[in-house]
């Protein structure tokens, strides 16, 4: 379960250019994305700027090589 205390603004910090994340659009939906150049972000193959939050990605299962 994802709870408020993981979600990251982008007013208080921006993940690594490029780097899979979880974001959180304006309206609440919820997708994979990644920060692109000048502000953008790429989610599913578009480009936007209404991200407001993000997360890393989970850790993968240890006990199955991925």
């Amino acid at each position: 379960m994802i709870t408020k205390e993981q979600w990251i603004p982008v007013t208080d910090r921006l993940p690594e250019q490029f780097q899979p994340v979880i974001v959180c659009r304006k309206g609440g939906k919820v997708e994979s994305g990644s920060l692109d150049v000048n502000g953008w972000w790429k989610v599913y193959g578009t480009r936007t700027k209404s991200v407001t939050h993000w997360m890393p990605l989970p850790q993968g299962p240890e006990a199955l090589p991925c």
